[in-house]
């Protein structure tokens, strides 16, 4: 009776050991690849890390292949192209002519591996390309909004705030599945898709958000929503359509009172004409110095998205999608803005001559110039006037500028476009329901 007790036991430990352990071995349905950029420190060397060592897979994660007993390994590409495995002494303890390698702590129960300095749940790959290698978190992806939430969102944010914050980014990851499918992975740990910070960015409360909301996505008659979100709407959302081009039923602008006196709802500064030159000129655009800038088409909710700069060799008009990125994204929180000439200030008059080998003008000293007519008559320049071929008198001081520069004043923080997450934080700490404010953001669509 006793062998036949310990027979069962047995039996029953190892079914608990594969269903919490490697059951994700059996289908890869709920797992995504992230891209791991933020722990890497070179692609032709990365070290990891494991208490209870490492199993190996080649190219799947249904059979492992190797079980290496060392906490403390290294992975190179050899002279040859071969991916390797060394100890910390240099000695190779596993090597394979493969495009990718799969890791897993040899703990069953609670696989967790560190890349470099920081810890990450489930599957490491490692994947050739070219001459270096890329790193990838294969991960369930319950586990990977653990690490997702507390990046996109503060953990003391109100618990319902939290739910929706989960739900929003588990939607968005399903629907970006193949936002880098072509490079071999699903997302990566940026802004560019969604923040995320493995097991040391996770937090009690959000991975509890997480839990309670597990499964649950927004879906816009029976399909799964592109749930974008942003940080501040500034007191109204803005329409897909507008922001990107792309129309969507559920991405339409709503009134979003909850993000009033909210942080970023409201901000302003100003910024110089000499700096407003440097970004220019940093991002390829030459037109002289800066005098002067002319919003000159904007959306229904007052987004910005034509922006004339006028400088004293040319101008450059500006579309939406590049506003920020020249102006600055960190001090131009949204394109929700409008300018003004900063403050009281003394104007300085500029003179620009064009010489007669030349077709760009340059700017001089009025004090120090002089004019010759065609009679070799010399004059200063000093308060003059000149007369075209059209008989037209113009001052020569055409220009001027404030040397404050421009005052910009803004409201919303991010693209506005979805979820605000102050507001959503407002609306929790109203009484609204995860659910509700989903739904207050996201036009007619269902909670499922």
């Amino acid at each position: 009776m006793r062998k036949k007790f310990i027979a069962f036991l047995i039996i029953v430990l190892l079914g608990l050991n594969i269903q919490n352990g490697y059951a994700f071995a059996n289908s890869m349905d709920n797992y995504v690849s992230i891209k791991l950029t933020n722990p890497i420190k070179s692609r032709e060397i990365i070290k990891l890390y494991s208490d209870d060592g490492f199993n190996i897979y080649i190219n799947s994660i249904f059979n492992d292949i190797e079980y290496i007993p060392n906490k403390n390994i290294s992975i190179e590409l050899n002279s040859i192209g071969e991916i390797e495995i060394k100890d910390e002494i240099g000695e190779i303890l596993f090597s394979t002519h493969e495009n990718n390698l799969i890791l897993s702590s040899a703990n069953k129960w609670d696989s967790i591996i560190t890349v470099e300095d920081k810890r990450y749940r489930d599957f490491i790959k490692i994947q050739r390309e070219s001459q270096s290698l890329l790193v990838i978190n294969l991960i369930d992806i319950e586990h990977y909004l653990y690490g997702v939430v507390p990046r996109e969102m503060p953990a003391s944010f109100p618990m319902e705030a939290l739910k929706a914050q989960a739900v929003a980014a588990r939607t968005y990851t399903l629907n970006n599945l193949n936002k880098h499918g072509s490079e071999g992975y699903n997302l990566c740990d940026t802004t560019h898709c969604q923040v995320y910070g493995g097991v040391d960015g996770e937090h009690t409360r959000t991975n509890e958000a997480v839990d309670s909301t597990k499964g649950i996505v927004i879906t816009y008659n029976g399909s799964i929503i592109d749930a974008v979100y942003h940080s501040n709407s500034g007191g109204h959302t803005e329409d897909s359509a507008e922001a990107w081009g792309n129309y969507f039923p559920y991405l339409i602008g709503v009134e979003d009172e909850f993000s009033k006196n909210q942080p970023n709802s409201d901000w302003s500064f100003t910024i110089e004409s000499s700096a407003l030159n440097n970004k220019l000129k940093n991002n390829g655009i030459y037109i002289g110095d800066v005098v002067d800038l002319e919003i000159i088409e904007t959306s229904p909710r007052g987004g910005v998205s034509k922006l004339k700069i006028v400088g004293t060799t040319g101008e450059e008009i500006l579309n939406k999608g590049k506003i920020r990125q020249v102006l600055g994204n960190d001090e131009l929180k949204s394109t929700w803005f409008s300018i003004k000439r900063g403050g009281p200030s003394t104007s300085i008059s500029h003179v620009y001559a064009i010489s007669g080998n030349s077709k760009n003008s340059q700017k001089i000293d009025p004090s120090k110039a002089i004019s010759i007519d065609k009679n070799n008559t010399k004059s200063y320049v000093r308060n003059s006037t000149v007369m075209g071929k059209d008989k037209r008198v113009k001052l020569i001081d055409i220009y001027k500028e404030n040397s404050n520069g421009f005052l910009i004043e803004g409201k919303g923080y991010g693209h506005g476009v979805g979820m605000s997450q102050w507001g959503a934080k407002k609306m929790a700490e109203d009484g609204y329901t995860y659910d509700e404010i989903l739904k207050h953001y996201y036009t007619g669509v269902e909670i499922n």
